[in-house]
This record gives structure tokens, C-alpha cells and sequence, in this order.
């Protein structure tokens, strides 16, 4: 594929995501519950709604918690998407979901585990409640990057097994089409996380264009993979597909918090600071792959 038709696929393809599926993420209904004294409350209520939060978050995160003197009925709890169990400032919180396991921990530790344990719900948590909007994209990028570290690993595959080309995509431009797209989606969320609403395809060009433009690791990808022993280059293009992701969304991060496009420099220093936690996941991936059946819940 010439670099002119590599250029007008990859417009394409941003052009092509459709905002309908994180519209929907970003307002999906929720309700959290706080469960303590009503000076407990108060200061869980003042984290997840600073002072830096706009009126409209204010207003609508608001009607999102569930303030309760006692623990709540089982018909409550079931209704609400978790449950803290709150003390004074600086003890542990206790947090479960419906039907699940509690956790103990900080505060902050607690709003990870609900963001780790309700994926679905994270731009509206988000979105609703800048308090925890950290911890929601923190998982948002790690879930984009495991998804195209999960389809770099796998369709790379037939290049060293043939025997797997029957059920996986052979490694092609295409993977770059595949990673770009899934890349687009991640920026969008991050914008809806931001209360943007979705379908900013404009900003979204602009971060993945500046992206590439710094880093170029799309056609490095692939040219890694051929230029070096088939089982490395496996583990090669799957970091790559890791750490090109976390980078696209620190840079979206960068936009949406800062109201800038991060310079080359800092997203290369970015790239740099992810190539570790990449090769980790990609050596993994191969110590334990995914089945194929995997592929299709990408």
C-alpha cells in the first residue's frame, strides 16, 4: 500500500467511527450510594464533586448519589452500581457491588476498584463525577490498549503458525486500519469522559494526526516485524500496538485537560515512559496467549 493510499485509509477509517455507541456509554444511568455519618458523606460527596466541578456537574453527578445514614436494603444495593461504606477522612472505605465481592481500601483505591469492576459504566461515571474521572480514563486507555495489544498478538500469528490462518486475519495494512479505529473510539471516549459530546472528528484528527505525525509507529510496526525473527517480531508489533495506544490516550488527556496538542517532544518522552509496561504485556501475551474464539470479543 503506497504511503498516499496508507494516508487516505487512515482518514477514512477516523471519519468512519460512529458516535453512537459512546453516546450511549455517556449516558447510561447510575446511581452510587454513600453509606456513612452525614460529615462522611459530606466529604466523600466534596471528592467526587470538587469545587473545580462546573454547575452542570454538579448538578447532574448530583442526582447520581445515593446518600444513606445506614446500609441499604438488598432491593437498594441492587439498584445502585456500588456501595461505599464510609469513615472519617483518612480510614479505609468499604465498596461492593451488587452480587459482589467487598473491597477495602482508600479512597482512591476504592473509586479504582468500581472503575476496574464496572468498565461499562466509566465515561458516565466520568462524565457525571470529576472525582473519579481519573481512575475512569486510566481504565478506558488500559482497555484500549489490552484490546489492540490482544488483536496486534493474534493477528500476527499466521505470519509464524500457518496453521492458525484459517481462524485469525492475516498480519496486513488492514491491522493498522483495525488499531487506528480502535484508537478513534478511545479519543472519543476520553472527549464524552470530559463531558464533550461525542463525534468530535475534528479534535479526534487532530490527536491521532499529531500522533503519528511524532511517533510514525504504524508503518515502524510492520516494518519492525519483517525485519527481525518471526517469534520477536510477534512480541515486537504487539508492544507497539500497546504503547502506540497508551500514547494516544495520554495525548487525548493531554487536549481535553490542557486545551493544547502535546509538542513531539513530549509525546515521544510519553511513548518512552510505556515501552516498559508494553514489552511486559506483549511477553505475557505470549507466555499465555488468547484463544482465538477472543478475537471476536475485541
Amino acid at each position: 500500500m503506497s504511503i498516499a493510499n496508507q494516508a487516505w485509509s487512515f482518514w477514512r477509517t477516523v471519519s468512519e467511527v460512529s458516535p453512537r455507541v459512546i453516546r450511549e456509554e455517556m449516558t447510561r444511568d447510575y446511581r452510587l450510594a454513600l453509606v456513612g455519618d452525614e460529615a462522611d458523606r459530606a466529604a466523600f460527596r466534596q471528592l467526587l464533586l470538587p469545587e473545580s466541578a462546573s454547575r452542570v456537574e454538579r448538578e447532574d453527578g448530583g442526582t447520581r448519589l445515593l446518600e444513606l445514614p445506614r446500609a441499604p436494603d438488598e432491593g437498594t444495593s441492587a439498584g445502585c452500581a456500588a456501595t461505599f461504606y464510609l469513615g472519617a477522612t483518612g480510614e479505609p472505605v468499604g465498596v461492593r457491588g451488587p452480587n459482589g465481592l467487598p473491597f477495602v481500601g482508600t479512597q482512591q483505591q476504592a473509586l479504582e476498584w468500581v472503575a476496574q469492576m464496572k468498565p461499562d459504566l466509566c465515561i458516565a461515571f466520568a462524565r457525571y463525577l470529576p472525582g473519579i474521572r481519573p481512575m475512569a480514563c486510566k481504565r478506558l486507555m488500559l482497555r484500549a490498549s489490552e484490546t489492540n495489544a490482544r488483536f496486534a498478538f493474534l493477528s500476527a500469528l499466521p505470519g509464524i503458525l500457518p496453521v492458525t490462518l484459517p481462524f485469525l486475519p492475516a498480519s496486513s495494512a488492514m491491522d493498522v486500519l483495525v488499531l487506528t479505529k480502535n484508537q478513534a473510539m478511545l479519543v472519543m471516549r476520553l472527549a464524552a469522559a470530559h463531558g464533550h459530546p461525542p463525534g468530535y472528528t475534528k479534535q479526534v484528527r487532530e490527536v491521532l494526526g499529531t500522533v503519528a505525525g511524532a511517533m510514525g509507529w504504524r508503518l515502524l510496526a510492520r516494518e519492525i516485524v519483517g525485519m527481525i525473527p518471526a517469534g520477536i517480531g510477534v512480541v515486537a508489533k504487539t508492544a507497539i500496538a500497546y504503547s502506540g495506544t497508551i500514547t494516544v490516550g495520554k495525548a487525548a488527556l493531554f487536549y481535553y485537560q490542557k486545551g493544547r496538542q502535546m509538542t513531539a517532544d513530549e509525546i515521544r518522552q510519553v511513548h518512552k515512559e510505556s515501552e516498559a509496561a508494553a514489552q511486559s504485556r506483549a511477553e505475557q501475551l505470549v507466555k499465555s496467549p488468547p484463544s482465538p474464539e477472543e478475537l471476536t470479543e475485541l
